[in-house]
């Protein structure tokens, strides 16, 4: 089978960073591959596809309308020849997926990688002919909310994760409690809310006021508005915004817990990669999260108003330090139960014999 697999941009998110796995796995299975980006973004997911060895092209150097786009995938299909299957990942190539797919009869699967849905993806969704959702969650959000028929939803959690030990002494009161997050400085993570849930917690609890930190690993549109924000609070020696990093397991080494308190999420690598990692989460109950963040299990849950929710939950953290090491080792058994390579190579290899025999009616 011939995959053309089109993706919105190259940048430094879960969906992106994803992809060589999901491209591998199509090979491994014996499938070819071709891969196409609308635009680049900040293009740090493209030093994952070279190390991996996995070519891609590039269509435009920056945002072009939604025609153009669909312009200049049905010219790179002219070059590349028409695939069985275009595979979509993001709202913006999930359009001109569909559109090329429409116009050249190509059937199109697309990924869905939240429970939140583009207008523009809603009102042409049924030409979709399989949909793959990142998690329970998103599944459920397809069939219920965007109307999907459950036979044209399948689910592939998008993470496999290589477990580590996570070598942090355990923590207790006599040293600051590392509290950490990775992922884009984008509204969607609400990291306003975290870093007021740090400042409110230090106005509650004056004792543990230089005994938290926290630090926000990423780039993105919100940078400005998040170090506007601390700065208001007066927290420069609390909040830091290092930037972005390939080298995440070496920010996790350095953390005590994990923070994710997203608006909303699919499968959110980063929270799920820092429970392998041996981290409890604090977070809130949207997509996968819902399952792995268990709450005095596995992490925290933030339910309702996040900087209370923050504020509280690290209240219980230095009334208790010992759960730290409880529940990170809860949460590593989690993953390593839910979210093995082969759990992942099992799922992929499923919906690829889905697609041959169901939607291009080949033979097993």
């Amino acid at each position: 089978m011939k995959i053309h697999y089109l993706v919105t941009s190259l940048e430094s998110g879960g969906a992106e960073f994803a992809m060589p796995q999901i491209l591998q796995t199509f090979l491994r299975h014996g499938h070819q591959v071709e891969l196409t980006a609308c635009e680049p973004r900040d293009m740090m997911a493209a030093r994952r596809l070279e190390e991996a060895g996995l070519p891609y092209r590039v269509m435009f150097d920056r945002r072009r309308s939604k025609l153009t786009n669909v312009l200049g995938f049905l010219r790179v299909l002219q070059q590349t020849g028409r695939p069985d299957v275009i595979w979509t990942s993001l709202s913006l190539a999930t359009y001109v997926g569909q559109a090329a797919g429409r116009l050249t009869g190509t059937p199109v699967v697309s990924w869905k990688h939240s429970a939140s849905v583009k207008p523009y993806v809603y009102r042409t969704r049924q030409h979709i002919r399989l949909w793959v959702a990142d998690c329970d969650g998103t599944a459920r959000f397809l069939r219920d909310d965007m109307q999907i028929p459950p036979g044209q939803v399948m689910t592939w959690p998008l993470f496999s994760c290589a477990i580590t030990r996570h070598q942090r002494p355990a923590w207790n009161t006599g040293r600051c409690l590392q509290i950490g997050s990775v992922g884009r400085l984008h509204e969607v993570k609400n990291y306003p809310l975290l870093i007021q849930g740090i400042a409110l917690f230090r106005s509650r609890y004056p004792q543990y006021a230089g005994q938290v930190r926290l630090s926000i690993l990423g780039e993105g549109p919100q940078r400005l508005e998040l170090e506007s924000l601390v700065s208001r609070l007066g927290l420069e020696a609390v909040v830091a915004l290092p930037g972005y990093s390939a080298n995440v397991q070496h920010f996790l080494a350095g953390l005590d817990v994990y923070a994710q308190p997203s608006r909303y999420e699919g499968m959110c690598l980063a929270v799920h990669e820092a429970m392998g990692s041996g981290l409890p989460a604090m977070a809130t109950a949207v997509g996968e999260m819902a399952r792995s963040v268990q709450d005095g299990r596995t992490g925290f849950i933030l339910r309702g108003d996040i900087p209370q929710a923050v504020c509280d939950t690290l209240a219980r953290i230095f009334a208790r330090p010992g759960c730290l090491t409880e529940y990170g080792a809860a949460a590593r058994a989690h993953i390593q139960a839910h979210y093995s390579a082969e759990a992942f190579d099992r799922a992929g290899a499923a919906i690829l014999e889905q697609i041959s025999q169901r939607i291009l009616k080949r033979p097993g």
